[in-house]
């Protein structure tokens, strides 16, 4: 049943999410596509959530509806959406958000950051800076608050913790990364390997969002493409990635950049998957149980 189900979804992603992302499309209509497709991704049943602004940025928190604890004695994630920095927020993650907070327990906090052309760089960053000092100030302790990044937001969700320390911000106890985009140039040999395998993304969406979303840098520089930063210091680090991606080796070259800096990473490598999978954990039951391995990372590193 699972094998079924696996493959009709690789095959709806394949045929009406693949095609329309990027040229010939215009941003603004990928956006309102991934929005339609995303409503089939519900929050499970008993996740509270309310929409919030702190630190000057909108964020929807979900909570199992059973914890009862103060802030301070339960784990916080900030969830650094993903869309290729052009889209995406409550309108694609409100499911992927619920099924975290309902798999580890934590308080979930999903940012709405700006999103480029009409925002480039650094907006998205100093958001994601701002919302993160705001779940501190919700009550929520550095060593108990993890953030999580998926695709493009494991770019932002690396930049955000890289500059902590020279803001004299503590660091969160832990980070995971699902299938993150780490190198905007889209060189890896895996975006050519993969590129028939993949069904959800494609190097001209890739394309025409990194052109988006750095302005005047370069697509290698390091403040937009965390592959090629110093690594040194990250707290203990997750990272999963589906085999069939294109963005495969970012998470493998990312994982050995980080391991010869000195840094607690463990890299999950699920075989015949696809770019951001975890997100279907609604569906299908090897999403929720990727989900189930960072809840028991977080355990560990949490605290």
């Amino acid at each position: 049943m699972q094998a079924t189900l696996k493959a009709l979804t690789r095959g709806f992603l394949r045929l009406f999410f693949k095609p329309f992302q990027g040229p010939p499309f215009p941003i603004g209509f990928t956006r309102r596509w991934q929005g339609a497709l995303a409503t089939v991704s519900r929050p499970p049943r008993g996740v509270d959530r309310r929409e919030l602004e702190a630190g000057g940025v909108v964020m929807t928190h979900f909570r199992d509806g059973s914890a009862a604890t103060a802030p301070a004695e339960r784990d916080a994630i900030l969830l650094c959406h993903g869309g290729a920095f052009v889209a995406g927020g409550s309108s694609t993650h409100l499911g992927f958000a619920g099924w975290i907070a309902k798999t580890t327990g934590a308080d979930v906090y999903l940012a709405e950051y700006r999103l480029a052309p009409e925002d480039p760089y650094p907006a998205a960053t100093d958001d994601l800076f701002a919302a993160y000092r705001a779940v501190l100030d919700l009550g929520h302790a550095p060593r108990r608050t993890a953030l999580l990044g998926d695709s493009a937001g494991g770019a932002l969700a690396v930049a955000t913790v890289r500059s902590l320390p020279e803001m004299n911000v503590p660091t969160p106890g832990a980070l995971v990364l699902i299938s993150p985009w780490l190198d905007l140039t889209l060189t890896a040999a895996s975006v050519s390997a993969n590129a028939r395998r993949d069904p959800m993304l494609k190097r001209g969406w890739l394309e025409q969002a990194a052109r988006a979303y750095v302005g005047d840098l370069r697509r290698s520089d390091p403040r937009v493409s965390p592959l090629f930063d110093d690594l040194t210091n990250l707290p203990p680090t997750l990272i999963q990635v589906g085999s069939d991606e294109i963005l495969l080796d970012d998470s493998t070259r990312f994982a050995d950049r980080a391991y010869a800096s000195g840094v607690e990473v463990e890299l999950q490598r699920f075989d015949g998957w696809w770019h951001d999978f975890q997100a279907l954990a609604g569906s299908l039951r090897p999403a929720r149980e990727a989900l189930n391995d960072v809840a028991a990372f977080l355990s560990r590193r949490l605290g």
